[in-house]
């Protein structure tokens, strides 16, 4: 019986001189939470470099974690090797904020099949694609919103805001102040209901991508709370062009 588990790194916090604390979103289990021992060592098997965020790894649990109790693991190998988002600037901050996203909103345990494939392969064609990328964290973002629950409703009309507070557009604006204005509405509802290509073929000037990234930062916050003290987009944003 196979029991290799297939699982990405969403986060590693050094634990004492040698060790790490791992989560690990799996396939088939969801979140997983392990510690690693000796990590730092020099001739450890499972060495630290393995747990770097999104890395896409195999192991087998060598100690089942539970609520009281972190797992542990052996046997880790890297499931896919990227091949340009460690070393291109711009993909780099995009995997920054991507990993700090799902670190920050996925905290359930349970499995979720379709979350897991939808990260992978968006990994996958980022790491892939050469260009025109740059529209990527909007979609992401958007199409994370779906598998959380609380995914736009797609009735724009011209001239209608975006009610973040409701999760969709309106004819009158809020008394809140949390709204994309009719202009940035507009851009919004081209990205809805599109796939990862066509999304990043939406010709978007740098200072509408950033007011779009903003504004969908302040939407994953008011529907996903554990949404506090985010930070990498503006990182991002700094980047992106």
């Amino acid at each position: 019986m196979d029991n290799t588990i297939q699982g990405i790194v969403l986060q590693s916090i050094r634990y004492g001189d040698t060790s790490l604390i791992v989560k690990v979103f799996t396939r088939n289990y969801g979140l997983r939470s392990y510690i690693v021992k000796g990590a730092f060592n020099r001739n450890s098997k499972s060495r630290a470099a393995l747990f770097q965020n999104l890395h896409l790894i195999n192991y087998v649990e060598a100690g089942k974690p539970n609520k009281s109790n972190l797992g542990y693991l052996k046997d880790v190998q890297l499931n896919t090797v990227y091949q340009s988002i460690p070393f291109v600037m711009n993909k780099g901050a995009i995997s920054m904020y991507v990993s700090e996203l799902l670190a920050k909103t996925i905290t359930e345990q349970e499995q979720n099949e379709p979350l897991y494939d939808f990260i992978v392969q968006s990994l996958h064609w980022l790491d892939l694609v050469e260009q025109g990328y740059a529209n990527f964290p909007l979609f992401f973002t958007l199409e994370l919103t779906r598998h959380l629950g609380f995914y736009p409703k797609n009735n724009h009309i011209m001239g209608y805001c975006f009610d973040m507070m409701e999760g969709s557009f309106a004819h009158d604006y809020p008394l809140h102040p949390y709204y994309f204005d009719a202009e940035t509405a507009q851009l919004l509802s081209q990205l809805l209901n599109v796939g990862i290509d066509e999304a990043c073929r939406i010709p978007l000037h740098v200072n509408q991508r950033r007011e779009l990234l903003d504004g969908l930062i302040i939407f994953m916050r008011l529907h996903a709370p554990v949404m506090k003290d985010f930070h990498s987009h503006e990182v991002l944003k700094t980047v992106l062009e």
